[in-house]
């Protein structure tokens, strides 16, 4: 039988399964494969689904399953989608009246579905939507809007607010998606606006797509120029290229071009821009003030009182401004999850796991045994990540392999270590793109920094502990940086961080020498070829010490460990964390952007 929930309408025959991997049939009926399964029911800010001008910094209880019925080309939670057979052993069984419960239980005000796409757990949302209105709750999602006309107009009685997310105004945006018709999402965005439900438009920016971007908001402004208008500008994930990032400049310009059309535009993905504020169109002066918080999210942390200008101007927003800071209330579900799933993948392709079945099996265990959440702080401490590499080596039957990479890292570490004995350290300073966002001094990036001789200036600033915050420009001036390390070699050139330097007055020694550096297309990130980005900072740090020839080096780690040329696994997307099984081949291993 035909499926009747998405455009896609996949033909399913008796006890198959459809396309997104989350529907079959039995007994001539279409029926979900996982109903009323939650990977995650936690409760979050509103700002996570994304929302900007709906209910700021309102508690939600945010519900997500697995799967998609897009198939899109760096996807930030691939990883959900293509080992479903592990993630299910994950699943949380409640009823709507359960989840409803929870979410009274904990004073949230609705329940968003966000971070998976909900058209594939259509019944399941349904229920618990209709459950919540019930119940005096908001409800509402987050979607890439793909919907029949039949299956949205029964879900609108059940709906609040949605943010739609579109990769685009045309058919060729969606093609990466295997998507070819974009119709039937610019008829859903229509009616649900019509329909009265609040809206937030998410659209993905890549480089040189101003022109369908454009046309996109040109579309939404012809339904209301008030209706917010985000910006995710692309961060390659699995088998994207960094050729596919815009700048931070050329997304920043793209948002200037936007609000000739829309009166409210926002910047996402880009830690430090001015652009995920909320000015006054009257004075300029700041109403809202947000930071980055991860792919596809921001927190609030400055606000004026009821959104109003000291001029009199109000921000429309719609429902008030919460002032309670919200603690998460459980670890699974969101995109440090995704996060850590990718980076034990990324070791299993070290150690040579690259089937299917037997990455699915180690997952299956971490996720029973709880083991991720403690992941990042593990692999964030230089000791502790041979370690998980040695327990991950046990696992799969692996210990020499595990050996092999703990004897080849350590002894380049040791010679690092052993050459900086007694140079004079340099003051560096550590950039997560913007300038003024500094590199937390608990991350491996900051330990590396350390090990190769620098003198890490992030330790002396004191600041909140939370993403996306800028420190001030007399903090920054205060460190007097004799050496930056840039983190994002597509979104900030050296050339376009000096610009902002220079032309806001940030004169530090670095900037006056030019000694401005990435690391790329070597990393210091905790995946497992952060060596090479140790070896990388110790020829920056101390050009008179060491002149490690990075490309034979590269080579010999990844031949070693991966069985192909560094070329070659740059092009087959082995350098992220989020490769696919797939795209290896040899012996040895290889929230959906909106």
């Amino acid at each position: 039988m035909k499926c009747t929930i998405c455009e896609r309408r996949c033909d399913i025959e008796e006890n198959g399964i459809g396309g997104c991997g989350m529907y079959t049939v039995r007994d001539a009926q279409l029926r979900e494969r996982y109903p009323d399964r939650y990977l995650a029911a936690i409760g979050a800010a509103i700002e996570a689904m994304p929302m900007v001008h709906y209910h700021p910094r309102g508690k939600f209880l945010q519900v997500c399953t697995v799967g998609c019925n897009f198939s899109c080309q760096g996807c930030v939670s691939e990883v959900l989608t293509h080992h479903l057979s592990a993630i299910e052993g994950a699943f949380q069984e409640m009823t709507p009246e359960q989840v409803v419960q929870k979410a009274l239980a904990e004073e949230c005000l609705g329940i968003m579905f966000c971070f998976n796409e909900p058209t594939v757990s259509y019944f399941t949302f349904r229920r618990l939507a209709r459950m919540a209105k019930e119940k005096g709750l908001l409800a509402g999602c987050s979607t890439n809007a793909y919907l029949t006309e039949s299956a949205l107009e029964d879900l609108l009685p059940f709906l609040d607010f949605v943010n739609v997310g579109v990769k685009g105004a045309s058919e060729k945006a969606y093609r990466t998606c295997g998507i070819t018709d974009v119709a039937p999402i610019l008829r859903n965005l229509t009616t649900l606006h019509r329909s009265g439900i609040y809206i937030e438009v998410s659209a993905i920016y890549r480089k040189e797509g101003d022109e369908d971007i454009v046309e996109l908001a040109r579309f939404v402004a012809s339904l209301s120029k008030d209706i917010v208008f985000q910006v995710m500008r692309f961060v390659p994930f699995g088998d994207a290229t960094v050729a596919m990032e815009p700048t931070v400049f050329e997304a920043e310009s793209v948002c200037r071009k936007l609000r000739q059309h829309l009166d409210y535009v926002y910047l996402f993905n880009t830690p430090g821009t001015d652009d995920l504020n909320s000015r006054c169109p009257e004075c300029g002066a700041k109403i809202i003030e947000r930071g980055f918080f991860g792919p596809m999210c921001s927190n609030l942390f400055r606000h004026t009182p009821d959104a109003r200008c000291d001029c009199g101007f109000k921000l429309p927003i719609y429902g008030e401004i919460h002032d309670a800071r919200i603690e998460e209330s459980g670890y699974f579900g969101g995109y440090r999850t995704v996060a850590a799933l990718n980076m034990i993948r990324s070791i299993l392709f070290l150690l040579g796991v690259t089937e299917k079945a037997d990455i699915d099996a180690v997952l299956v265990k971490v996720l029973k045994e709880d083991f991720i959440k403690e992941l990042y702080n593990r692999l964030n401490r230089m000791e502790s990540y041979f370690d998980t590499v040695d327990h991950f080596a046990a696992l799969t039957g692996r210990k020499t392999r595990g050996s092999e990479f703990r004897r080849y890292v350590q002894s380049r570490v040791a010679q690092v270590e052993e050459k900086v004995q007694g140079l004079e350290k340099p003051a560096v300073y550590y950039s997560l793109g913007h300038p003024l966002i500094a590199m937390f001094e608990d991350k491996l990036e900051s330990q590396l920094v350390e090990t190769a001789g620098g003198a890490l200036v992030n330790r002396m600033i004191d600041r909140e502990k939370r993403p996306g915050i800028t420190i001030s420009n007399e903090q920054f001036c205060k460190l007097a940086p004799e050496i930056i390390i840039v983190y994002g070699f597509s979104a900030w050139p050296v050339e376009d961080f000096i610009g902002y330097c220079t032309g806001n007055g940030l004169d530090v020694p670095a900037v006056r020498t030019q000694r401005i550096f990435h690391l790329h297309p070597y990393r210091s990130s905790a995946s497992p070829d952060w060596i090479l980005g140790l070896l990388r900072l110790a020829n920056i740090l101390h050009p008179e010490a060491f002149h490690f020839d990075m490309q034979k080096e590269a080579d010999d780690f990844y031949r070693t460990f991966y069985d192909m040329s560094f070329e070659t696994g740059a092009l087959r997307g082995v350098l992220g964390p989020h490769a696919r099984p797939s795209q290896r081949t040899g012996s040895a291993p290889c929230r959906d952007q909106k």
